[in-house]
């Protein structure tokens, strides 16, 4: 250390000890403030000192400190920031006045106005290899959590060649030394910069007191997490599916991630929507992607739902925002989207071995439940929940509060469902009694309203004219995922769902829209919004395959995830023309490639663990087509303290049994392995063989578990099952399928 940092530091030490002589003669406020002026004065001294001992990572290049009344110093800003100079800054208001009926608007709370800017003076002639960083120092009274930093070169003055993120912390009381690490993106000789302070720009101010464009290090590029290297990928044997296709939908994942956290207000590594869509996170989107990168890096799933539980408590009504750049950010608002977050953060808290996380994950489910069941978008009359703009794909509304999608009331009732064993588990009976009784009376809700007893069909409701809409929906199917159906409508659901003229079964999947409905139509070519009336998701098509295993009707359930699989294999596009099974949309898109990738480990396979009960879950649903194949997943990650790999393979034999063997890697902990297979309706139940022990096992039944029959074993390295579904005696009780 040279002699200047010796003497601050002698300074620095002074100052402590004269706080202390204060403390003991003086009132402890004062005593205080002292203390921090002190202090902190001799820190900054002391900071600038040492930014001095290395002028190779602070050298400025150009700078623009505001420091005179009414001075902007070239800088341009747009009458709608105002851009007074005052006090050593520029100030800026990012309000955006709408009339009151413009409030209500939803596309207007989606999508702002573009974003204003503020522009440097012109002629800067920094050559581009000179700088690498823009820093502003700033005070962020509004909600924004990100600004973009633009730049022209002399060769093309007009016209910008480029912008760069840099964050902010929103709602901050104190001045943030923020930066845009330019890095090396910028080429030619730079002839002006613009900064545009936010991305929502709905309320708020932001003074910046100081802008400078300096050199400096590269930043260390943030940590990646993996999410699709051959560590972390488990392997298949699966024909018609090989492991390069498979390994391949992880890339696609590994292309959505953000890993450079913060982003629009999210705190850690998340996964946006992929392609075109840029990024940023949404709450369907990113939840979505979490299905299957929860299978190879449960620190990467926890994390993400921990940036969640971040960015709704930026807002004071447990909202979750549609997207990172929902202009209502911080204020109470009417917009959330279709509330995946339930499956992701309930599958995620049951995974984690983190009992503090679980207790905050069953706290942020718990709030935007509430925000789901209160007036805002429960309606009084009916009891349904209303939906605009993203909180549905099928009737929707730019206002608020009038109609009531089937796809939205189920995700919530699923909502209920997660929300209430939470609780239970986590010991909060009263909770959980609570959000059964609101499960039922949402069900109840369903069956009075949506059901058409006419077109034997549920459909979308208005509650503002009492009627339903006439549009015929793939999401009433969703209707499976309810539990207690009424039997003669669920008979009704599936003489509509297995009819090929209706809804394409046995084609490419189900498409969204009945192909007999008027509005029906097949959308190409990138997304316009019209690709919901007629064209074929994985994301409409997931639920359904879950309800039906819901309801005990696994082999339907196995032939469209099946299905599914094969025709996104080796194509994850947004969506599928149902005429033909081309790609359409987005070209990589994440969902499509998690949900391929759910389907395959949670469906086709049938694998569940939850580290709360200890419990292995393997309930394979295997396809016609692939019953006198065998099948194999190895090397799949469970969430366990040691980090064990499941090994499962699936040989039929020649009487129409099953060999079935479990092989678990590394320590495992005590607990439970449960082993189902489907029961045909009205069949003999199946006897089960302990091959190492060569003895019978107990065949067991659960309500649960409707159409199917099981075993249920202490958990052990090594279990080879051999099922037999022929020999064993007739059991009347065994549950029949619809």
């Amino acid at each position: 250390m040279n002699s200047t940092l010796q003497a601050l530091s002698s300074f620095v030490a002074e100052a402590m000890r004269r706080a202390v002589r204060i403390a003991a003669d003086a009132p402890r406020f004062v005593a205080v403030l002292t203390a921090i002026f002190l202090a902190t004065s001799a820190d900054r001294v002391l900071g600038q000192a040492a930014s001095a001992q290395h002028p190779s990572q602070s050298k400025v290049l150009r700078e623009w400190r505001f420091d005179h009344w009414n001075d902007r110093e070239g800088w341009t800003v747009p009458p709608e920031l105002t851009g007074a100079v005052h006090g050593g800054s520029i100030w800026l208001t990012l309000r955006t006045p709408l009339p009151p009926e413009e409030v209500g608007r939803v596309l207007k709370q989606m999508y702002s106005e573009k974003p204003l800017r503020i522009d440097s003076p012109k002629g800067l002639n920094i050559a581009a290899d000179r700088a690498r960083k823009v820093r502003i120092r700033l005070l962020n009274r509004s909600s924004e959590t990100d600004g973009i930093v633009y730049w022209r070169t002399t060769a093309a003055p007009g016209k910008d060649a480029g912008g760069l993120r840099f964050t902010m912390k929103p709602y901050a009381a104190d001045w943030q030394d923020v930066v845009c690490h330019i890095d090396g993106r910028w080429n030619g000789t730079i002839d002006q910069i613009g900064v545009c302070p936010g991305t929502m720009f709905r309320r708020g101010e932001i003074w910046i007191d100081r802008i400078a464009i300096t050199d400096g290090p590269s930043r260390p590029a943030a940590p990646r997490p993996d999410v699709c290297s051959e560590r972390v990928v488990p392997t298949i044997s699966l024909p018609g599916v090989s492991q390069k296709d498979f390994a391949e939908a992880f890339k696609v994942l590994d292309e959505c991630l953000i890993a450079d956290a913060p982003v629009a207000g999210f705190e850690y590594p998340v996964m946006a929507p992929g392609g075109a869509y840029g990024e940023n996170w949404w709450q369907l989107d990113s939840s979505l992607n979490l299905a299957a990168a929860k299978w190879v890096n449960q620190a990467f799933a926890e994390n993400a739902v921990r940036g969640f539980i971040g960015v709704q408590r930026q807002n004071p009504d447990g909202r979750i925002d549609l997207w990172g750049g929902a202009s209502a950010r911080g204020a109470p608002a009417d917009l959330s989207s279709l509330p995946r977050y339930f499956e992701i953060a309930y599958d995620v808290a049951r995974r984690t071995g983190d009992k503090p996380l679980r207790e905050h994950i069953y706290q942020s489910m718990q709030a935007y439940l509430d925000w789901w069941l209160s007036p805002v978008k429960r309606d009084r009359n009916t009891g349904l929940i209303t939906a605009v703009a993203e909180e549905t794909f099928s009737e929707s509304s730019e206002t608020p509060q009038k109609l009531a999608p089937m796809d939205l009331n189920v995700a919530v009732i699923v909502g209920c469902r997660n929300v209430a064993e939470l609780a239970r588990r986590l010991g909060h009976a009263d909770d959980a009694t609570r959000y059964d009784r609101v499960l039922v009376e949402l069900r109840e809700a369903i069956e009075r309203r949506m059901w058409d007893d006419a077109r034997g069909v549920y459909c979308g409701y208005d509650v503002v004219q009492r009627k339903r809409l006439p549009r015929v929906i793939c999401t009433t199917f969703d209707a499976f995922l309810l539990d207690r159906q009424r039997p003669e409508r669920t008979a009704a659901l599936l003489t509509k769902l297995t009819d090929p003229a209706l809804f394409n079964w046995g084609g490419v999947c189900l498409t969204t829209v009945a192909r007999t409905d008027p509005s029906y139509l097949e959308a190409t070519g990138p997304y316009d919004g019209r690709a919901w009336f007629g064209d074929v998701w994985t994301m409409r098509n997931m639920p359904v395959v879950a309800g039906l295993e819901r309801i005990g009707r696994h082999d339907l359930a196995a032939e469209l995830a099946w299905r599914t699989v094969r025709e996104f294999n080796r194509n994850w596009t947004e969506y599928l023309k149902t005429s033909d099974g081309s790609g359409q949309g987005v070209a990589r898109y994440g969902w499509s490639a998690s949900q391929y990738i759910q389907a395959i480990i949670e469906h086709l396979f049938g694998v569940d663990y939850d580290r709360m009960q200890s419990r292995l879950r393997v309930f394979p649903h295997v396809p016609k087509g692939l019953a006198a194949k065998p099948i194999k997943l190895d090397g799949l990650r469970l969430p366990t303290d040691g980090g064990a790999r499941l090994n499962l393979a699936i040989t039929p034999n020649a009487d129409g049994g099953q060999r079935i063997s479990i092989v678990l890697d590394g320590p495992i902990a005590k607990g439970t392995t449960e082993l189902w297979l489907p029961v045909i309706s009205g069949a003999r139940l199946p006897e089960a063989t302990d091959v190492a022990a060569a003895k019978q096992l107990p065949v067991i039944r659960d309500a649960a578990t409707p159409g199917a029959a099981g075993i249920r074993l202490p958990t052990r390295h090594s279990l080879e099952i051999l099922w037999n579904p022929r020999s064993a005696p007739t059991d009347s009780a065994v549950p029949r399928n619809s």
